[in-house]
């Protein structure tokens, strides 16, 4: 679908302040196509690190662009580690997942000496939107913690909020999601759910609702007509799944039962962490880098109003 939110984001983007991607085993065609249009719209410099004669086969003239560096480092771990210090070295601003597995990506940002974890966890954030429902929305974690305790859930709610904050003046809706609202000994997510909303009971800055089902978290017709009285009412901003499972499979619910405009990011480090899927549209693909972008931006900005 064509995304008004996705459209606003690449408008709102300030062209005087180049984003800078770097990416370990960028001979990637995923990467590729993402790195190309944004050189192609402007918004983008790029440096690309792995096997010079598979990037240039791979990228074309990208790989001789004006704003485009291309280092030489095929091993994998070494690949990652070298992404890592040119963010730590202000020489990128966030990072792309190239060829390089998951785990070792994740390891070298991860770190305690050379890596750049800032927030006590790591949390995907899938941003999306669909027909159905226009603008911006958030589903998490459906790529990173497998099954989260208390703990674990409750950093995913803060890093989910936080990215919101980068968007919106106004407190987040977290919808906790289970199979219903009620706490069941059967269902431990909703004893999960329950155990993390409690959590944030007095906190101001954030709603946080649950157990509660995907329908009263996003249709207020299902609340009303289910006589659901919460905070929440068809009306959360925030979709946060029990386990990686759920979220796998809502992911892709969104991509081939709802044409749904997406782009992905991993949060929680010192930078955005573009990281795509192998079966990603190159719409997705492109989306998930922008997103990086105006992440990076925006928490740039945030900072800078700080001072």
């Amino acid at each position: 679908m064509s995304s008004p939110f996705f459209a606003r984001m690449l408008a709102e983007l300030d062209r005087s302040r180049t984003c800078r991607v770097v990416i370990p085993l960028a001979q990637d065609e995923a990467c590729a196509y993402a790195v190309q249009q944004g050189l192609r719209l402007g918004i983008l410099a790029a440096t690309l690190i792995g096997d010079p004669g598979k990037i240039t086969a791979m990228y074309g003239e990208a790989a001789g662009h004006e704003r485009v560096t291309v280092v030489e480092e095929k091993d994998p771990q070494l690949a990652a580690r070298l992404a890592c210090q040119h963010i730590r070295e202000g020489k990128a601003d966030f990072l792309m997942k190239g060829l390089v597995n998951t785990p070792t990506y994740l390891k070298a940002v991860l770190n305690s000496k050379e890596g750049l974890k800032k927030n006590p966890l790591l949390s995907h954030l899938l941003f999306f939107e669909t027909n159905a429902y226009p603008g911006m929305r958030i589903l998490s974690d459906v790529a990173i913690n497998i099954a989260p305790d208390a703990d674990t859930l409750t950093g995913i709610v803060e890093n989910a909020a936080e990215a919101f904050t980068l968007f919106e003046s106004r407190p987040p809706r977290v919808a906790l999601l289970s199979a219903n609202e009620k706490v069941s000994d059967k269902v431990p997510s909703t004893q999960l759910a329950r155990q993390v909303s409690e959590r944030f009971a007095n906190r101001k800055d954030v709603v946080v609702e649950g157990p509660i089902s995907l329908d009263l978290a996003l249709s207020p017709e299902s609340a009303g007509i289910k006589k659901y009285y919460g905070r929440i009412q068809g009306d959360a901003d925030i979709f946060v799944v029990p386990r990686i499972e759920a979220g796998n499979v809502m992911y892709k619910a969104l991509h081939y039962f709802a044409d749904a405009a997406m782009g992905s990011i991993v949060f929680g480090a010192q930078c955005p962490m573009v990281l795509t899927s192998r079966a990603d549209t190159n719409e997705t693909k492109f989306q998930s880098l922008l997103m990086g972008a105006v992440l990076w931006q925006r928490a740039a900005k945030a900072r800078e109003k700080g001072r």
